[in-house]
């Protein structure tokens, strides 16, 4: 029988008991939790032997931190990131600062829960292969985009006006615009579309990436 425990965070309700109900289903011991200070009090209290982890669990600190303080604490956890985002620099965080060993699967790109369940095990073994790195797909969703032409979009769609991006970036409003240009360009949308290529940028950017909070 699997003895072994592991702690669903996910801020979506339906999603975390549907997780928590297919990890049980498998003879896991589940605990769940939808946000930091729920899952650090889970943790402490569990200690899992695998976390499945969403990213963006709303203001404040997200999944990647979330994820640094279990590993210090308990460096063997298995770590699976299961979330919409494409990679890590759509939560402004560097690919290369990732955790190592770590599994990090999109959420529109499971086919079935096996796959889950597969990447929950190689975590937990030390065995991630790079089927279950979905962050270092080439053709994952939005890969072209810069992390400047992330960071421009994200405020596009916390409905920031050029000159408001212009000043929390340290720029003029003439890069800004240029940044939008490439950025639409960049995601398949005509940017000379007057008026209409914003709402369109927006839109496509957050079908695939969900809302967000923004970082801290």
């Amino acid at each position: 029988m699997n003895s072994r425990s592991v702690l669903v965070v996910e801020d979506d309700a339906l999603l975390r008991e549907l997780l928590a109900s297919a990890l049980e289903s498998k003879g896991y011991l589940v605990q769940s939790a939808a946000n930091i200070s729920d899952a650090k009090r889970a943790f402490k209290s569990g200690d899992p032997d695998g976390v499945v982890l969403d990213i963006d669990l709303g203001p404040g600190p997200n999944g990647f931190d979330l994820a640094h303080i279990i590993l210090a604490d308990a460096p063997e956890t298995g770590i699976v990131f299961l979330t919409h985002l494409p990679d890590s620099r759509f939560a402004a965080v560097d690919p290369d600062g990732l955790p190592t060993g770590i599994a990090y699967l999109r959420k529109s790109g499971l086919s079935d829960l096996n796959t889950l369940f597969d990447a929950l095990e190689g975590a937990m073994t030390g065995e991630v292969t790079a089927e279950f790195r979905h962050d270092r797909d080439k053709d994952r969703p939005l890969a072209h985009l810069t992390r400047k032409q992330i960071e421009v979009l994200r405020l596009m769609t916390r409905g920031q006006s050029n000159a408001q991006i212009a000043a929390i970036r340290g720029t003029s409003v003439k890069a800004v615009e240029d940044a939008i240009r490439r950025s639409c360009e960049a995601i398949g949308v005509d940017p000379t579309i007057e008026g209409n290529s914003r709402t369109a940028a927006v839109t496509k950017y957050l079908a695939v990436t969900g809302p967000q909070a923004m970082p801290k």
